[in-house]
């Protein structure tokens, strides 16, 4: 019973030294560029919140629009997706810039 045990035991060991591994790959892979970071591995996407997530996956596809952009592609209103873009912003992920009074693009 004790090797059986022990084989256990080197299992789980192994499986969290992966793991280890794996999360220093994630931390490495967040590179600083003009201040922004840049998502260098899909599995980081998978870091974010569902509702992030999708709206982060729509900008890698447009590269740089509006709030109203977004929406067109996630089937999400307006304010959501500002809202979710404006997360982006804070966490690092997106930069804005404002053109006119009230139109924001992100990119």
């Amino acid at each position: 019973m004790e090797e059986d045990e022990l084989e256990i035991l080197k299992s789980i060991r192994d499986a969290i030294l992966r793991i280890e591994e794996r999360l220093e790959k994630i931390e490495n892979s967040i590179q600083k560029t003009n201040g922004m970071k840049e998502i260098s591995d899909p599995f980081e996407l998978l870091e974010l919140p569902d509702n992030l997530r999708v709206t982060a996956m729509a900008m890698l596809r447009i590269g740089e629009g509006t709030a109203e952009d977004v929406s067109k592609i996630t089937g999400r209103s307006r304010p959501i997706e500002s809202h979710y873009l404006s997360s982006l912003v804070r966490l690092g992920f997106l930069k804005k810039k404002r053109v006119g009074r009230k139109v924001i693009y992100y990119r």
